[in-house]
């Protein structure tokens, strides 16, 4: 078995080029690049004490106002933005590289609540701020945006359920709409969570945010805590940050979630020109949608799906 660094993806960014622009940004030598990731929509490599990621479809323009706002949080709420530029039609963008174990590393259900809790503070802080450049969703268009799209590629039962459940679910959304506007980071895990000698969590990968419901980016980081049988402790230690929000507007958000995840990633799909939008993801989340309104928001997770 070997862990043999995966090949530059010369075709659609030349390494020469890469290395160049980052030295210029950074006004010094850098050190040869470790691939950290490569997806359709990019590559994320680390120079040294850098990080660049080069986005060959720019998806999600806004990281550089999300990071406008996060800068302002004192401490600041993610890596420092370095430098961002857009190159032939690519967005790249330099970010410190922090150094410490990921909460997924750490493994424990305190990195869990130390994550939650700094997502609750950078959340309420930044509800305090203007939003106004940001994509954002409405939390009352959820329950009915994605019967706008066409769901002819799910089940017949299902779409007839989103349809008959819209009563419910918009009475859902109603009593989210007091929440306050936050970000919504909807790939807060235990690997975008780096933890610090102090105890305190830094996360990572704000690209895909917008403004939003915060609790709706509780769902992945309970997902995990579900795994340690943790979900109200790290419930818990969230509202205990974000005092504007309450446990049972948790539940209702969570009820939620997976009808506005089903559609990020139907969109994500077609940017891409993938083939189906999410077809098998989107089924999932739909009866994730069902069941958490049938069984109880905080009893059933995507990974259960997974599993069974």
């Amino acid at each position: 078995m070997t862990n043999e660094q995966p090949s530059w993806p010369e075709e659609r960014i030349t390494l020469d080029a890469a290395s160049r622009w980052v030295v210029s940004a950074c006004r010094q030598e850098v050190d040869a690049p470790e691939i950290l990731q490569i997806k359709r929509w990019g590559v994320t490599a680390r120079f040294g004490s850098v990080v660049l990621k080069a986005s060959f479809i720019p998806l999600f323009p806004q990281v550089i106002d999300v990071h406008a706002l996060l800068e302002r949080i004192v401490p600041e709420g993610a890596p420092r933005l370095m430098a961002s530029e857009m190159v032939d039609g690519q967005l790249w963008t330099l970010f410190e590289h922090l150094q410490g174990p990921t909460a997924e590393e750490v493994g424990t259900t305190g990195a869990l609540e130390a994550t939650a809790r700094e997502l609750a503070r950078v959340q309420a802080a930044v509800a305090k701020m203007d939003l106004t450049r940001l994509p954002m969703i409405d939390v009352r268009s959820v329950p009915g945006a994605l019967l706008e799209d066409d769901l002819s590629d799910q089940p017949v039962e299902l779409v007839q359920w989103l349809q008959d459940a819209q009563p419910s679910l918009h009475l859902d959304a109603q009593a989210l709409a007091d929440v306050p506007l936050s970000l919504d980071h909807p790939d807060v895990n235990a690997s975008n969570a780096i933890m610090q000698d102090n105890g305190r969590a830094i996360l990572l990968d704000w690209e895909e945010t917008t403004a939003g419901c915060p609790l709706f980016s509780l769902d992945r980081l309970l997902n995990e805590a579900h795994e340690f049988s943790a979900v109200e402790t790290v419930v818990a230690a969230y509202l205990d940050t974000f005092c504007a929000c309450r446990s049972d507007q948790v539940e209702r958000a969570m009820r939620l979630v997976p009808l506005k995840l089903a559609l990020e990633n139907r969109a994500y799909a077609r940017a891409l020109d993938w083939p189906n939008p999410h077809t098998r993801l989107t089924t999932l989340l739909l009866e994730l949608a069902q069941k958490r309104s049938m069984q109880g928001s905080l009893n059933i997770w995507l990974s259960d799906l997974l599993a069974a």
